[in-house]
């Protein structure tokens, strides 16, 4: 081979192309650089150079050459440099005689950790781009192979950021593949013609006449379909026609813009209830439930760092500025093995890894809050660094609140969050995120509430080669609460509770051919967790102290899943993950008779060892199989086992203030699901449409809940309140989806059922007599509709619809007085239900003027959020008055709330 390339080499050498070396050319002025003057050449002459950027950054041209041949204008530029050039058939290198097979080859990868041969397609003028489509790309040296690799990357055009599951294939031979998370794809082809095209949803398609000769690359960027008008699109817009995973959304951060918000402000998280089988776990709360799940069931990761508070002002507000997120996956089953830790969903979210070459940035302003993003390049392509930072003003708004209980209330917070961006060259990147936040607010009382977050992760990605990629990423965070109450001297006291994780995973992905790929790797997590530490505020006090011993554990896991395509029409995943827990440290443990964990049954005291106590282990499966009936129809199926070893305890359905976490020991056993799922997907009328429906069944081994009056206040031995109980969820999911053109729509309706089973038929920790009863989150009929139209230009439209069952309740059905003492009898454990759920919104986003050479771009955006003023129950209480049982329903908003905000991006 490398005789070959010397001969070759020499030849080019000896006779240098004419048409090139004799044409005459005009190009260039003083102070041009040689990236320009090389895309300059390239749109005027046709004539491609091919460079190492690094080799040129310090190169400008001292002149205008007029009708001067390139071989001399190329000689004068490289005057007192070590560079040199080879020219032939329109085709410039430029080489610094380093290594000939690197400097020579124009599209063999080079594993080299500074210097990559590329092909120039980055300039930004449209008219270059479009003109790609046109031109026939001369790929590779003809060295006689029967099969050559093509390999390459897409990006988006308007932001340079990579895009994942691009179309790529060739009509004619019906062969394709899709680009990874990274924008990469690689082909397996015999030399020749051909026509490749690339597809993705919401950008226009775009194709690339090639004549593969050898191994090489092409770059490819994808434009928006019209780029002075901002897009309508729908959450979740990928195929789910052709990915082998069932359960999946996918959410773009810019989709959810134009979703009505509670006060304005899109918000990631919240955007995930607007999606079949996930439900808000209550109006002004935290958390959402996925498929029948608890709240604490689900992983949420920033950038694969966890966060256990992901929301501000009661829920209202996401815990992320929307201009720093890029776009989230939503893992409701078919769960991908590199995930664990939670049994019911993974919500994997992104921030931005852009690195840009200018500064860019946006401003929003609302009646509540203010928010600010910058995006500042430090080196060229290489090293950036962005930071968003908001704040809320937002007291006036809690005393619009319809509610006795916030009346002389305020709350408030800030967020600040960063990412630094840093890739030094094609096979490596580095990113390190950062979030830190506070939340204050004070309830109709003097207990003030602090809410803290501290997140940050630091991750690496590589590429060995096109085939071979690794992701390395280690983590730390710490959320923390703590509330304090100061008016009554006596009665003073300061409550904390703190949680921390710290956790490393090392992820090899391996690309073997067209139709294989292999997923493995490692990760490691520690916990620390401090469940609750109450002391005197001050000197006065006669409140008394009480610290509860910190908690130590340590989770580890190996995970190995293979995806592989049958056929042509069947693919299939399998993968295993084998995890692995134990506490860590000396901790007294009750020891209870017959092991009945009750406080009446407390025999005796144990202290465990220093080293690892109560060590639970097993594997967790997850399998996936999709068959193809035909381009756009397809039938799935889905395994999956899910462990779980910390969990919230809490007598409420979403996350509260007074909500602990805690790990796993000898008596609260790890959760268990298994999930089996089935579905049917098709795409209609040109793939303007798309339908599916899924199926689900999961068992839960123990699933938390609680014996009646349980006490998880400051308790040292919660084992005594809670139940290791069985969970059992179904349901079905149905979905209708509209994502092309100036109307848009998403409708979907989930019939879902949610079911609790304690183990003991008698005594204090029965419920129901030992029978299945509705679990606190079970809500059987939902219903949500999102629709949007594109009025003009300027103007977006857009309205969404929300309808629930009511969740379960536990009422007093009865009150009677017995040996002078009133006594209230309860119904069953969630016998009742709140009123049913009902809501409407609506949006319009106005963009300011759209000429393209701005220096910044404005936008408004107009809402109601609940739009019929209805009084949708957050709770019901009940008082006892004269001789009766009165109930009350408490609704967090009772009338429609306008909302404004105005947006200036740069």
């Amino acid at each position: 081979m490398k005789k070959a390339l010397l001969l070759l080499y020499s030849l080019f050498i000896l006779f240098p192309c004419l048409a090139i070396s004799e044409q005459e050319i005009s190009i260039g002025h003083e102070g041009m650089t040689f990236v320009e003057f090389a895309n300059d050449l390239n749109k005027k002459y046709q004539i491609k150079v091919f460079f190492d950027r690094t080799w040129v950054e310090n190169i400008r041209l001292k002149k205008f050459y007029s009708n001067e041949n390139i071989t001399n204008i190329l000689t004068d530029i490289f005057a007192g440099t070590q560079l040199r050039f080879i020219a032939k058939d329109n085709l410039i290198v430029l080489t610094q005689y380093q290594d000939l097979k690197q400097e020579f080859s124009l599209q063999e990868k080079v594993d080299n950790s500074t210097n990559e041969v590329e092909y120039i397609e980055e300039d930004k003028d449209i008219s270059n781009l479009q003109e790609q489509e046109y031109k026939i790309h001369e790929i590779g040296t003809a060295l006689g192979k029967k099969k050559v690799k093509l390999f390459g990357k897409v990006s988006h055009f308007e932001s340079s950021q990579a895009l994942k599951g691009v179309e790529i294939y060739l009509p004619n031979l019906t062969k394709g593949v899709t680009s990874d998370k990274d924008g990469y794809f690689e082909l397996d082809l015999s030399p020749g013609f051909y026509t490749l095209h690339f597809k993705f949803m919401g950008l226009k398609s775009s194709s690339r006449k090639i004549n593969l000769r050898g191994d090489g690359r092409i770059n490819v960027q994808l434009m928006s379909e019209n780029q002075t008008l901002k897009e309508v699109r729908v959450l979740a817009k990928d195929d789910k026609v052709k990915r082998t995973s069932m359960g999946l959304e996918h959410i773009q951060a810019k989709d959810i813009e134009s979703l009505p918000s509670a006060l304005g402000e899109p918000d990631i998280i919240k955007s995930t209830t607007m999606l079949p089988g996930v439900e808000s776990a209550g109006e002004g709360s935290i958390g959402f439930n996925v498929r029948g799940g608890s709240a604490d069931q689900n992983l949420i990761l920033i950038d694969n760092a966890p966060i256990y508070y992901p929301a501000h002002f009661f829920g209202f507000f996401s815990a992320f500025n929307n201009d720093m997120i890029q776009d989230a996956s939503l893992y409701k089953s078919s769960i991908p093995v590199q995930f664990g830790g939670r049994i019911s969903s993974t919500y994997d979210i992104h921030s931005n890894n852009k690195i840009n070459d200018k500064i860019s940035g946006k401003v929003g302003i609302s009646p509540v809050t203010t928010k600010a993003f910058l995006n500042l390049p430090l080196l060229k392509n290489k090293l950036s660094i962005m930071n968003s930072f908001r704040f809320t003003y937002s007291d006036w708004i809690v005393d619009k609140i319809d509610s006795k209980e916030l009346v002389d209330s305020k709350a408030n917070f800030y967020d600040l969050h960063g990412k630094i961006n840093y890739k030094p060259n094609s096979n490596n990147q580095f990113e390190l995120s950062y979030y830190n936040s506070k939340d204050e607010f004070q309830l109709h009382s003097d207990t003030i509430y602090n809410f803290n977050n501290f997140v940050s992760s630091l991750n690496w990605r590589h590429r060995f080669s096109e085939k071979l990629k690794m992701n390395n990423s280690g983590y730390f965070t710490s959320f923390s609460y703590d509330m304090s109450a100061s008016e009554i001297a006596n009665n003073a006291f300061k409550l904390t509770h703190r949680v921390n994780e710290g956790g490393f995973k090392s992820f090899l992905n391996y690309e073997k051919d067209l139709y294989t790929n292999i997923d493995m790797g490692t990760e490691l997590k520690y916990y620390n967790i401090s469940p609750g530490d109450r002391k005197p505020y001050s000197e006065s006090s006669v409140v008394s102290k009480n610290n509860l011993p910190e908690e130590n554990g340590l989770e580890s896991a190996l995970f190995v899943g293979v995806k592989h395509e049958f056929l042509g029409s069947i693919t299939a995943e399998a993968g295993i993950r084998y995890s692995l827990y134990g506490t860590m440290g000396k901790r007294d443990e009750l020891k209870y008779l017959d092991g009945i964990t009750s406080r009446y049954n407390i025999l005796d005291t144990v202290t465990t060892s220093a080293g690892l106590n109560n060590i639970y282990h097993g594997p967790e499966y997850r399998i996936s199989l999709n068959y193809a009936l035909n381009q756009s129809t397809s039938i799935k199926a889905s395994y999956n086992r899910t462990r779980q070893y910390i969990h919230l305890l809490s007598n409420t359905t979403s996350i509260s203030p007074t909500d602990t976490w805690k790990l796993t020991d000898k008596y609260l056993k790890p959760q268990i699901g298994d999930q089996i799922s089935l579905g049917f997907y098709k795409n209609i009328f040109n793939s303007n449409f798309e339908l599916s429906a899924e199926t689900y069944f999961k068992k839960v081994q123990n699933a938390k809940d609680y014996k009646d009056g349980a006490q998880l206040y400051l308790n040292e031995h919660t084992e005594n309140e809670v139940l290791n109980a069985k969970g059992k969820n179904y349901g079905i999911e149905l979905f209708i989806r509209k994502n092309k053109g100036r109307f848009n729509t998403m409708v979907s309706y989930t019939y879902s059922r949610s079911y609790l089973k304690s183990k003991d038929k008698t005594g204090e920790f029965a419920v129901s007599d030992g029978d299945w009863y509705r679990a606190p989150y079970d809500k059987p009929h939902n219903i949500k509709a999102f629709f949007s139209i594109k009025l003009s230009r300027r103007f977006i439209f857009s309205t969404n619809l929300v309808y629930h069952t009511g969740r379960p309740a536990t009422y007093p059905i009865a009150k009677y007085t017995l040996q002078g003492i009133p006594i209230i009898y309860y119904s069953e454990r969630n016998e009742y239900r709140l009123p049913n759920y009902f809501r409407t919104d609506i949006s319009l986003l106005v963009e300011g003027n759209l000429r393209k050479h701005k220096a910044y771009h404005t936008s408004w955006t107009f809402g109601l959020y609940n739009l019929t003023a209805r009084n949708n129950a957050y709770s019901v209480y009940f008082r006892s008055e004269d001789s009766f049982v009165v109930g009350y329903k408490l609704s967090v908003f009772g009338n429609a709330i306008p909302t404004i905000s105005y947006n200036i991006e740069f």
